[in-house]
């Protein structure tokens, strides 16, 4: 349970940065979308780079859960801090915000990856078996939809509806007194596993190569972060309020144990199917300028999108489990968000050449065709990596070696 706290604090300040930076720098502080673009891009790509960086030094380290729980408890303040002061631009001079914005956000961005890394390695460190872990991966996931659940449900309304910046200074201060409260709990409680043996089981997943988990990650991600990025826009300017936000969350909340169930009784490979079909309905509702259809898109948006997460991460896992953990999991967060830097840029430049504040009401402007396509591209991979789990299901069962007959055994 403090690990499930501590993650859903600092999960907290993700989808802040996700959800809200973006629409608080252009709407908020008053800058252009290219503007906005280029300081969420290169902060973002400057923490995926440090994310890598730091999982390589720490590969020796870093080689328990009590290291681990020790470096995140000690990066929490730092981030925090900067977490704070980018959220305190408003109060800025006019003439000063861009600056401030700029080195506030690259502060903490950078400074991140010193909470983010370790307690993600923690997972891969516990004594746990390959189902336990994933049993621990999915109550993440749960922890990290009631914290978007929170995000959207408590400072969207803040920023959209305008309620000062007094107001958004106190959430901000609160959320980072939590997160640095919940780091230091864990860190004195520790992390026990609930197995003794990190050995597979007959349900475990079988293990894609790296690069391929990599590449699924990269489309993801890609589309995730448009999606994620236009959703206060779309609250804002397309009439229906913070319902895609909150459907969206719930959609991911709702579904993770589902999944978890499902991975024992259909297999992973019936998941991702599940997960693509789901997106396609997402992708239907969003081109449906209702209230039942924004339902429709942001259950479905969550529910397939939670899928394929807890997939992508168990198999990542089940690699950094083997050693290096750092390693694995510094990659695998870096690549995420390199691929959500070039979302943004591409993002910034469809904002920057349509007058989205008005274009976004209709389902077929293309900021909303943007938000389309990024869910068509997350349903083709959930597709694609389900066709890559099959071939090597078949793959090792082909190559699994058959007993001989001895020839005193042959029957007459």
């Amino acid at each position: 349970m403090p690990y499930l706290l501590a993650h859903f604090a600092k999960s907290q300040l993700w989808h802040a940065s996700t959800l809200l930076f973006a629409f608080f720098l252009t709407e908020a502080c008053g800058l252009g979308a290219r503007s906005m673009g280029s300081i969420m891009a290169g902060s973002l790509a400057l923490n995926g780079a440090i994310d890598a960086a730091l999982g390589l030094r720490w590969r020796t380290r870093v080689v328990s859960t009590v290291e681990a729980l020790r470096l995140q408890a000690w990066g929490a303040p730092v981030t925090c801090l900067f977490f704070l002061l980018f959220c305190a631009t408003p109060l800025i001079a006019p003439g000063f915000r861009l600056a401030w914005a700029l080195a506030m956000l690259v502060a903490f961005r950078a400074s991140y990856p010193s909470i983010d890394v370790p307690q993600n390695a923690v997972v891969a460190l516990a004594a746990l078996t390959d189902d336990a872990r994933c049993a621990l991966l999915a109550r993440r996931n749960i922890a990290s939809g009631l914290a978007a659940l929170a995000v959207g449900g408590l400072a969207a309304p803040l920023l959209i509806e305008g309620r000062g910046a007094s107001v958004w200074i106190v959430w901000a201060g609160c959320l980072s007194i939590l997160a640095c409260g919940t780091a230091w709990l864990l860190r004195r409680t520790g992390m026990t596993g609930a197995g003794a043996s990190a050995a597979s089981e007959a349900h475990s997943m079988q293990r894609l190569p790296f690069v391929v988990i990599l590449a699924a990650l990269t489309v993801m991600m890609t589309g995730t972060a448009i999606f994620r990025t236009l959703e206060p826009y779309h609250a804002a300017f397309a009439g229906n309020g913070v319902g895609l936000l909150l459907w969206a969350a719930v959609g991911g909340l709702v579904s993770q144990m589902l999944w978890f169930a499902g991975r024992h009784r259909i297999g992973v490979t019936s998941i991702l199917m599940i997960a693509a079909s789901l997106l396609g309905l997402a992708a239907a509702g969003l081109l449906q300028a209702t209230s039942p259809g924004a339902v429709t898109a942001g259950m479905g948006f969550g529910m397939g999108t939670g899928g394929l997460w807890l997939v992508l991460w168990s198999a990542m896992m089940n690699h950094a489990a083997t050693g290096r953990a750092t390693v694995y999991v510094g990659v695998f967060t870096g690549v995420s968000k390199c691929a959500q830097a070039a979302a943004l840029l591409l993002l910034s430049q469809v904002l920057a050449a349509s007058p989205y504040r008005d274009t976004l009401a209709d389902p077929w402007s293309v900021p909303s065709l943007l938000m389309v396509g990024a869910i068509g591209a997350i349903g083709a991979t959930a597709l694609a990596l389900a066709y890559a789990f099959n071939r090597t299901a078949c793959d090792e069962r082909r190559a699994t070696p058959h007993p001989t007959v001895r020839p005193d055994r042959v029957p007459s």
